[in-house]
């Protein structure tokens, strides 16, 4: 069930997509490359932290360096569909 707060966000939305619709679109991809670059990041960090402080076992070991080439692989994929700067 919609709210008339909810109701009026959408219109109010509605408004500047009207008034400024090169803007709003701009708005939107920075948005996403600036998600994109954010998550793409993040996730990296964790891995990589998390497999330098551990003691990894030769198969362990393996397994980390394929998760490290496939978020390599991953950032060259955002940052061709998004724009991000990774």
């Amino acid at each position: 069930m919609k709210t008339l707060r909810g109701d009026i966000k959408d219109w109010l939305y509605d408004v500047a997509d009207w008034l400024f619709p090169k803007q709003m679109d701009k708005a939107y991809e920075q948005g996403i490359r600036v998600g994109a670059e954010y998550a793409a990041r993040l996730m990296s960090f964790q891995v990589i932290e998390a497999g330098e402080k551990a003691e990894l076992t030769k198969s362990q070991q393996v397994g980390f360096e394929v998760a490290r080439k496939a978020i390599r692989e991953s950032k060259k994929t955002i940052t061709s569909r998004t724009g991000a700067m990774l």
